[in-house]
């Protein structure tokens, strides 16, 4: 699975256990997943780099988790194909 391919229901369980089990009680590749989906739906990078980093507190790490849930859980933007000029 990769991040992409994460639904609403997903994201919604997964953050759940870390809410209330913490980082530890999930396999990491789902929370790489999440943030990688929430990179793609343009989350901060401080976001990221708080939730990555095992030496941030707990409490930061579950906030800023549960920001990247949010973001994660917006449509990925798409690209608008570009026309050259006729």
């Amino acid at each position: 699975m990769n991040g992409h391919d994460l639904l609403p229901t997903d994201l919604d369980r997964i953050a759940a256990v870390v809410a209330e089990q913490g980082f530890d009680a999930i396999d990491p590749a789902l929370v790489d997943a999440v943030v990688d989906r929430a990179i793609a739906c343009g989350a901060s990078a401080t976001l990221v780099h708080v939730v990555t980093t095992d030496a941030e507190p707990p409490v930061a790490r579950l906030r800023a988790f549960g920001r990247l849930v949010q973001a994660a859980a917006k449509p990925t933007p798409t690209r608008t194909p570009v026309h050259a000029a006729a």
